[in-house]
């Protein structure tokens, strides 16, 4: 139910600090946009207040900040440049957003807390927390229990695609303690699968906005207030994404606000955010990187807030398993006039991913089958053809050459057709997969034992580049360059020249080892040179086929399909009863390894 209107001044961000230096939480009231729990050292990203951004939706609103401790004076920063604004006269001033062009304002100074406020009547929905989760029964158990205790979550469905939470103890108990908490049980349907399932039931409740949640990511209660206040603000619809920052590293900001680009359809950041940044002992007047340099047109569902109705007039995902699907469900969101908007101050951390797991691992076919598909079904010029032939070169001269026979998979079912696959495979879509990833390293065994001594730097790139062309003239030698690196330093440019490569932090005793062959460099490079020549002559063809089958298989009536197909239980007795029908279940990555963080598989692996 909605909250009642607030007469009173409107909390738009609140930061309490105790005696010792550490934030603290604060009471919450009906009316409370946000508050927040960090570290001092995360405390000026909780306690600055991103006026060019909220100024979006307050126009020429007066804020208020209001502080309570000692001496604390108002900073304010324009264009990176650092500027005093004074002492805080019995810790209050008011700032007309109509005379004031900064771009951050924050408060330092021995303060207890500082809040910021302005004078605005709004009616604030509840809201309704979907959650996919597989086979991590600790992290589902946690992240449920995290929702639940939020006064502005009004109801958590967490679908099961591992059928491991209800007969599992800590999650019964769970259940029992917050009846807002309902359980639904089906068969692995991947990311795509897990949310469509969660917004369809989620409609039960029309007036709640939509909180799209991976089990692991962590957001506070603060944050989700934030983007609540912020999207009933919003003159236009507008859908609600999260800073991603590391859950080893929480300071460590990997990814705000992102874009797919029309020309090659590749994620990219749409600030100037291009690999993670460390925020320690910075002040806001650094963060210049955090200005808009376009428009994002897309979410990472790490944390997506949807504001009421968008499921009924979007529609459900793409059923893409994973990967890309809440790209796609943007892009849809943006032809229907809905805005993107990353709020900064808001966070939430997640485990980190890197390009080893996500590029040489089963991940990567559907990765680029269902970029190719995106990209055909919204109209895209064959410079997305152009993109991923350079993109496989790279992977060839560089010797990611499961990756390079991943995708060539996923450009296999992408040209047999969307009736091939779209809607069709989700259930085998990991095994077949995986399979092909087993049948690799079966064709392919490796050791470090009878390795050369390891380097750890990359080779210059000029012989490196030579090193990699030569290759593919000669025939195959024993390997005399070993370079050896972490799964995060992975990219085509530290693997270049190389003739194996070790990722010491791949598990097992030696690590993965991958051999970089001139044989197998030669017949990739055939194979991936005819399959985009396929699609340069197929690409209208292709475009049509995916753009009248994407409308289709992303409406209520084909997903009850696909559920019934899988038929898996029904929702548990201990769920609340459905009135929908019921059956028996991101930014940036660039189709190479690169810097920018691979998308999550949305609650599946």
């Amino acid at each position: 139910m909605n909250a009642a209107p607030d007469l009173s001044p409107l909390l738009l961000a609140s930061c309490t600090v105790d005696t010792a230096g550490a934030v603290a939480d604060t009471a919450q009231t009906a009316q409370t946009a946000q508050t927040s729990a960090t570290s001092a050292t995360a405390s000026l990203w909780e306690q600055a207040f991103p006026v060019s951004v909220w100024r979006t939706v307050l126009g020429a609103s007066t804020v208020a900040v209001q502080v309570e401790g000692a001496r604390a004076t108002l900073w304010g920063s324009r264009d990176g440049r650092r500027l005093p604004l004074g002492p805080l006269v019995d810790g209050h001033r008011e700032i007309s957003l109509a005379a004031d062009d900064h771009d951050w304002l924050w408060v330092e100074g021995e303060v207890r807390s500082v809040a910021w406020t302005t004078a605005r009547s709004i009616t604030t929905p509840q809201v309704t927390v979907v959650m996919p989760t597989y086979r991590r029964e600790a992290d589902a158990v946690a992240q449920a229990a995290r929702f639940a205790r939020m006064q502005c979550v009004q109801h958590v469905i967490v679908v099961d695609q591992g059928d491991s939470l209800a007969d599992h103890d800590d999650f019964r108990r769970l259940q029992r303690s917050a009846p807002e908490i309902q359980l639904i049980t089906q068969a692995n349907l991947g990311g795509s699968g897990g949310y469509a399932r969660g917004m369809r039931e989620s409609e039960r409740f029309p007036q709640d906005a939509v909180l799209l949640s991976d089990d692991d990511a962590i957001i506070s209660e603060e944050s989700l207030r934030r983007m609540v206040t912020f999207q009933s603000l919003a003159a236009q619809p507008t859908i609600l994404g999260t800073p991603l920052f590391s859950a080893q590293d929480p300071m460590r900001l990997t990814a705000l606000s992102e874009a797919v680009r029309a020309n090659d359809f590749q994620w990219h950041a749409a600030d100037g955010v291009r690999g993670p940044v460390d925020l320690t002992g910075t002040s806001p007047d650094r963060w210049t990187f955090l200005r808009a340099r376009g428009e994002a047109n897309y979410t990472g569902w790490w944390a997506t807030l949807l504001p009421p109705g968008t499921v009924a007039e979007l529609g459900l995902p793409a059923p893409f398993f994973l990967k890309w699907d809440d790209a796609e469900y943007g892009l849809r969101a943006t032809r229907h006039g809905y805005r993107h908007v990353v709020l900064p101050g808001t966070s939430v951390t997640h485990p980190p991913w890197d390009a080893f797991r996500t590029q040489m691992s089963w991940t990567s076919r559907v990765l680029h089958r269902n970029r190719l598909a995106t990209a055909a079904a919204y109209d895209a010029s064959r410079g997305v053809i152009l993109s991923s032939l350079l993109h496989q070169l790279k992977h060839i001269l560089s010797g990611h050459h499961l990756t390079a026979t991943l995708w060539d998979h996923g450009i296999d079912a992408f040209l047999a057709g969307p009736s091939s696959w779209l809607g069709h495979d989700l259930e085998r879509a990991r095994a077949d997969g995986q399979e092909l990833v087993t049948r690799w390293n079966a064709r392919n065994p490796t050791s470090a034992e009878a390795l050369p001594a390891p380097r750890s730097a990359p080779l210059p790139l000029a012989p490196a580049l030579l090193r990699a062309l030569l290759r593919l003239v000669r025939p195959d030698t024993e390997p005399r360059v070993v370079v050896a690196m972490t799964a995060e330093q992975l990219h085509w440019r530290s693997a270049l020249g190389a003739d194996a490569v070790i990722i010491t932090d791949a598990g097992g005793p030696d690590g993965a080892v991958h051999l970089v062959r001139g044989s197998t460099a030669r017949h990739l490079l055939a194979r991936t040179i005819g399959r985009h020549l396929r699609m340069a002559l197929h690409w209208s063809s292709l475009r049509r086929q995916y753009r009248r089958a994407l409308p289709r298989v992303t409406t209520d009536a084909a997903w009850a399909e696909q559920f019934d197909r899988a038929a898996a239980p029904s929702p548990t007795p201990s769920s609340a009863p459905s009135s929908a029908p019921s059956s028996a279940p991101s930014p940036t990555p660039s189709s190479d390894p690169s810097p920018t963080p691979p998308r999550s598989e949305n609650g599946s692996v």
